[in-house]
């Protein structure tokens, strides 16, 4: 298994503040960083925007984003048997036909950790929304970070319908850094606009608290982290659903009824 990570909304995040929490979050998973990329628009390429990725040891990135050449690149660990990496951390702009993110992936690791991490990079670098979540593929942890391959994590999502609320090619209007939620997951950081979200006349604080749907942590002035155990989240994501606050939920999907419920 694998745990994921991304956080949108971060247009304000440096090159500089992205590469020292790269490195330090692969530090404190026991990583190496083995090899680092950056994307380069090919010269006369056959389509417009066409580019290729670059690869560099770290500290030649490092004169790179010191001297202002990149804006974007991607840390890795490369282990056989894991396909495209072992873990990784991006920052992504604009550019390339992408958004304003950071996606992270590395093998599970236990919620107290991730927490921490959490925590610790929400303190370093600005950002408006974020997810943590488990996939059973690196790749898949990978692609789900953007909305990219159809990628799921659920049988009552729709996988689509996040991609086309990203910027970028799509030009989506991103109302998940404001007014919807894309899922909900194990570890979801929200800000101010996110609970006031209106559930049936209630803001989306209340409803936490009133429900016992997990708990609300605040991180800093502008953002908090909403903790959901495993069990729950089935049965939180139906009820947010059907009010049509989540961007990706399935439309008359019914999630099968455990024995625990929301009171």
């Amino acid at each position: 298994m694998y745990t994921g990570i991304a956080l949108y909304g971060t247009e304000q995040v440096t090159p500089q503040e992205a590469l020292v929490l790269g490195k330090s979050i692969f530090t404190s998973l026991g990583l190496s960083v083995e090899t680092c990329g950056y994307n380069q628009y090919i010269k006369n390429g056959d389509h417009e925007g066409d580019h290729e990725l670059i690869e560099v040891s770290l500290a030649e990135l490092e004169e790179k984003i010191a001297a202002g050449y990149i804006n974007s690149f991607r840390l890795y660990e490369e282990k056989k048997g894991h396909v495209p990496w072992y873990a990784s951390f991006g920052l992504s702009t604009n550019d390339f036909g992408s958004f304003h993110h950071i996606d992270i992936q590395f093998p599970a690791s236990t919620d107290s950790n991730i927490e921490s991490m959490l925590t610790e990079a929400l303190v370093s670098v600005a950002c408006k929304y974020g997810i943590a979540y488990r996939c059973d593929k690196v790749s898949k942890s990978f692609y789900y970070s953007t909305g990219d391959n159809l990628v799921s994590l659920y049988p009552y999502e729709n996988p689509s319908l996040f991609k086309r609320e990203t910027p970028g090619r799509f030009q989506g209007g991103e109302s998940y850094l404001h007014s919807k939620l894309r899922m909900v997951y194990p570890f979801n950081m929200i800000n101010e606009h996110h609970l006031n979200i209106k559930i049936d006349e209630m803001i989306l604080d209340r409803w936490i608290v009133k429900n016992n749907a997990g708990q609300l942590k605040k991180i800093n002035n502008s953002l908090w982290m909403w903790v959901v155990d495993d069990g729950s989240i089935d049965e939180i994501n139906q009820s947010l659903g059907e009010a049509g606050v989540l961007i990706s939920w399935k439309q008359e999907f019914t999630v099968k009824k455990t024995a625990k419920k929301l009171p």
